[in-house]
């Protein structure tokens, strides 16, 4: 279980990037800001199965998701949940800024995985790991209204 264990924390795993609505990773002061993941399509992503050898055995590790923390730069977090987030208005991973700003946004993620020793039923490997994703900056603005006397 232990060479289990390594490779499982050798997996290269796929970072997910997040994305905002309003596009172009620009929002207000106090506005809900919608966050979604998107998966990269380097590493291996819940349910890709990755495969190599252990002393002389092929074995087979399927990731599978435990969770995401959604981490908004601000000192604020969602999370663990599940959720990818999505657009407005039905997307369900928001957050409001209260202070104008630039703010590093990510989302880690938690694996855990399933093993399978040359072809055998597929089994839980009882560990888990957090992958920190790549920032994006979010840039908050502050909009005031001005009267103009006309």
């Amino acid at each position: 279980m232990a060479d289990l264990k390594a490779a499982f924390m050798r997996t290269p795993w796929s970072k997910p990037q997040i994305s905002s609505q309003p596009k172009g990773d620009t929002t207000l002061v106090n506005l809900l800001t919608f966050y979604k993941v998107n998966w990269t399509t380097s590493g291996f992503q819940p349910g890709e199965v990755d495969r190599s050898v252990l002393r002389g055995i092929p074995v087979q590790i399927r990731p599978k998701l435990i969770g995401f923390t959604y981490v908004f730069g601000d000192g604020s977090t969602t999370g663990p949940t599940t959720s990818t987030g999505g657009v407005y208005p039905d997307g369900d991973i928001t957050h409001t800024y209260g202070a104008k700003g630039q703010y590093p946004v990510r989302v880690d993620t938690t694996f855990g995985a399933d093993f399978s020793l040359d072809g055998s039923t597929w089994e839980e490997i009882p560990s888990t790991v957090t992958v920190p994703g790549p920032s994006t900056t979010v840039t908050v603005r502050e909009a005031k209204g001005v009267l103009v006397n006309r």
